[in-house]
């Protein structure tokens, strides 16, 4: 069966809502649902509770929460009671956040981040395993504790998002997954794929063993024309960001000497200069976007790259129009 999850978007507003989207994708075959973390928006942990006791089959993963405004021995406490709710399907997904929404906007300290979420990687795991941990040394400090619940799962898996190269190598080193972000091209997946791939051979872990977990944003239409600018406004928010910009252009093959005039037309306010920047073929290249023929040979891509599971992220108007589009992907029975 091929592999393939399916990601909910922001702006539930209802128990009988989550349920219902839910048991659309359990009951098309898909093989996990994963939540957001958004500051300021749906506490993360409450939906997997409610998820948990609604589902049956799929696997429940966070994409991706963080080791700063959760202490790891919290982020163990909520995997092992979430892994016994579900009966062992619960995957953790956790990633660096960023310094303006920790420290700048909650007053948290920040610290290194690749460091950080490799101390919490090992911190968790031991916690999980039933280990005592008293640790003062390194940047997370835990003194003479032990969870006393463990989970279902015998390892319950830990994914780490990445998106640079040292991140990347993290996630081969020390994770079971990498959860690739969202808005990248086939031709960064190659990249990534690789890194993450070598980086496990170097500390002699089975490269393979390594999943490759990728959001995917979706836009179904039939009218791509009507959709562009909104976008392409999306890309320029994405491709201002400082080395998330150059990094993802050379790997899809485009020009980073773009980004100069589209970040001085940005700091300029001239919006549609910028869009017009991000060009229709960025659009294809960034997105799964058209009707769902076009979107099925798109995965198609994805996998090729190296993709293990691909993971839709419809916006939540289009959630069961996605679920149900591209059940064959996920259950060809459907």
């Amino acid at each position: 069966m091929t592999r393939l999850g399916m990601v909910l978007y922001h702006g539930i507003e209802s128990g009988p809502q989550l349920k219902e989207y839910a048991e659309l994708a359990e009951a098309a075959g898909y093989e996990s649902l994963w939540v957001t973390e958004r500051y300021f928006h749906e506490e993360t942990f409450a939906l997997l509770g409610f998820l948990a006791a609604v589902t049956r089959t799929m696997q429940l993963g966070v994409g991706v929460t963080n080791p700063y405004t959760r202490h790891p021995a919290l982020l163990a406490m909520a995997s092992a009671t979430l892994d016994r709710i579900c009966a062992g399907r619960f995957i953790l997904g956790l990633g660096r956040s960023e310094l303006t929404v920790i420290q700048e906007r909650m007053g948290s300290p920040y610290g290194p981040p690749r460091a950080t979420l490799e101390e919490a990687v090992g911190m968790i795991r031991a916690l999980l395993a039933g280990h005592r941990v008293n640790t003062t040394a390194g940047r997370l400090t835990l003194r003479d504790t032990r969870l006393a619940i463990t989970p279902v799962q015998h390892a319950l898996p830990i994914y780490v998002a990445a998106i640079g190269p040292k991140a990347l190598r993290l996630a081969g080193a020390v994770a079971d997954g990498v959860l690739l972000n969202a808005y990248v091209p086939p031709g960064y997946v190659r990249y990534a794929v690789q890194e993450v791939r070598q980086a496990a051979r170097a500390a002699g872990r089975d490269p393979q063993a390594i999943d490759i977990a990728c959001m995917l944003v979706v836009r179904l239409t039939n009218d791509l024309g009507q959709m562009l600018p909104s976008l392409k406004q999306r890309l320029v928010r994405l491709l201002e960001e400082p080395y998330v910009g150059e990094i993802l252009l050379h790997k899809a093959g485009f020009d980073p000497a773009l980004l100069g005039p589209l970040r001085t037309a940005t700091v300029r306010v001239r919006q549609a200069e910028a869009a017009s920047l991000a060009g229709d073929a960025m659009v294809e290249a960034f997105y799964l976007t058209g009707t769902a023929t076009h979107c099925r040979a798109r995965l198609a891509e994805y996998r090729a790259a190296g993709v293990d599971l691909p993971l839709l992220l419809p916006r939540l108007e289009d959630y069961q129009a996605t679920v149900e589009a591209l059940p064959s992907e996920a259950n060809p029975g459907a």
